[in-house]
């Protein structure tokens, strides 16, 4: 009879031994999955903050390389208004006819050309979403070059499927998706619909914005 006690007494300590160790093993698990959630945010962090001073660096190169387009317009400028009267005045001189004169002057006038735009500068989320597929473009640059109007230019950018941001919105969108990130409501990356749906919410509806990835 004792030892059947004793066989009972070792069974029942094996048995309370056992839940202890899978009571462990699921205290474990449970601890290393919110350590591998924990680090899976704070990369995505780490990704977003990343992309903010790769963006904020190339809005800033963008903005320079955009001042410097202005001084070398308006140094031609200068140069081309210098020339035009001193061609004006030099008609003036050699020709008394109304003709010529009326001619050279629309040639040479102030406001024949139509005058060109500096400085707008914008962030475009392409089709991939972010944060892999974010630049920076100059919607002047591009309209100088076209000698189209920056809104035709802009327009053109949309149907073509990208999603256009002014620095401020951009930086707005950041500021959001990172505490998205950091409350566990957002995972990356974030399509480009995705986004576009976290720029237009009120505020009140920015945290009924629920997305996986």
């Amino acid at each position: 009879m004792a030892g059947l006690d004793s066989v009972h007494a070792n069974l029942k300590n094996i048995y309370e031994g056992a839940q202890t160790l899978a009571a462990t093993a699921i205290s474990l698990d449970e601890a290393f999955e919110a350590e591998a959630t924990r680090l899976k945010r704070q990369e995505a962090v780490r990704r977003l903050k990343s992309l903010r001073t790769t963006i904020l660096e190339d809005l800033k190169r963008t903005r320079d390389l955009e001042s410097t387009a202005r001084y070398a317009q308006t140094k031609a400028d200068a140069v081309i208004s210098l020339t035009s009267s001193a061609i004006k005045l030099f008609t003036g001189a050699l020709t008394d006819n109304p003709q010529t004169r009326n001619f050279v002057n629309g040639v040479f006038s102030a406001n024949h050309h139509d005058k060109p735009i500096f400085g707008t500068v914008m962030v475009c989320v392409g089709a991939k979403g972010l944060p892999g597929d974010v630049r920076v473009i100059s919607v002047s640059e591009l309209a100088r070059k076209s000698n189209r109007l920056e809104s035709d230019v802009t327009i053109e950018l949309r149907e073509k499927g990208d999603l256009i941001l002014s620095e401020e919105a951009f930086y707005s969108l950041m500021d959001k998706l990172t505490e998205l990130v950091q409350e566990g409501c957002l995972v990356l990356p974030v399509s480009k619909e995705q986004v576009a749906e976290l720029t237009t919410p009120s505020p009140s509806e920015w945290r009924a914005v629920q997305i996986s990835g």
